[in-house]
């Protein structure tokens, strides 16, 4: 400890009262120079290691005892800094009590010492050259994984009726599904327990979409992609597979003519249709036909509305 007091400094041989009195304030420095201590995060602590990126996306807040013994807090408002490889990232503590810290950064190496001094220096970790992981490996794994107290939820507020979610702020939260409810998510909100009329709403949407199906010797229309298809020929004669159906459902098929008109179906799927038999389309050139097709307890039943003009 002597080597710290001005006496004992190069060049310094003035060994009197005032050089060897150091301040006691500046004693407990050189004794405590190392702090400890308490690290929290209000959200989550992320490390990219391809961008080099640090990020937090809630306060750091930073527990400590000062030079006069008291607990101090300091905090680091949310943000992120990007270390290159071999830079380490600090923060310069304050003995104010509730001082918002920045974040800064220098280079492993003679280059930091006018950036970093040891003491009220807390050092969060730094990127290493050869693998670009953030270091000490502790602090890595912490700042991955560490939340707020807050966003947890309690093993206790789950039962075999529950889900996680979340609320608009991102918090977390255990959604009870009550009995013949559907989860999903509403039109700009959250994921909530829907109404019957809401299910139906976004069932009927599904149903009602459309699709353009692509002309060729042989087509199969998946009614997933859309309960309404439309075609073009192209050539004389098509073979239509019907695939996918949901029981209960109306679909559409909607075919136009080409140019030269006269071009025909057949079906590879079994329908019924009104009257016995497949309908025959108009002849006359670009004339639209559409086909009204219904699965009822496996089986389809057809019929058609010819010659649109």
């Amino acid at each position: 400890m002597g080597n710290y007091f001005t006496a004992f400094a190069a060049g310094v041989t003035a060994f009197t009262a005032a050089a060897l009195g150091a301040p006691l304030v500046t004693l407990d420095r050189a004794i405590t120079y190392h702090k400890g201590a308490f690290v929290g995060c209000d959200g989550v602590l992320s490390w990219t290691s391809a961008t080099g990126v640090l990020d937090w996306t809630g306060a750091i807040h930073i527990y400590f005892t000062s030079a006069a013994g008291n607990a101090v807090h300091n905090s680091i408002a949310t943000g992120n800094i990007t270390l290159a490889d071999g830079e380490f990232c600090y923060v310069t503590l304050s003995e104010t009590n509730d001082a918002v810290l920045t974040m800064s950064k220098a280079s492993l190496g003679a280059g930091s010492a006018s950036a970093f001094k040891a003491y009220n220096v807390l050092c969060m970790g730094y990127r290493n050259t050869a693998d670009d992981g953030f270091y000490p490996e502790e602090l890595a794994g912490v700042f991955a994984t560490m939340l707020a107290g807050g966003s947890y939820v309690q093993k206790s507020t789950y039962d075999a009726q529950s889900i996680l979610a979340a609320v608009s702020d991102n918090t977390p939260v255990a959604v009870t599904v009550a009995e013949q409810r559907i989860l999903g998510r509403k039109t700009g909100g959250n994921i909530a327990a829907l109404t019957g009329a809401e299910v139906l709403s976004i069932s009927n949407g599904m149903q009602a979409g459309q699709q353009a199906v692509t002309c060729a010797d042989n087509v199969t229309i998946d009614w997933t992609a859309g309960s309404t298809a439309y075609m073009t020929f192209d050539r004389d004669a098509v073979a239509v597979t019907l695939s996918n159906p949901v029981a209960g459902q109306v679909y559409r098929f909607l075919v136009k003519q080409s140019a030269g008109g006269s071009d025909t179906l057949s079906w590879s799927t079994t329908v019924k249709w009104r009257g016995g038999s497949a309908p025959t389309l108009t002849t006359a050139g670009n004339a639209v036909d559409i086909i009204t097709l219904v699965y009822i307890n496996s089986v389809w039943y057809g019929d058609a509305a010819l010659n649109f003009a």
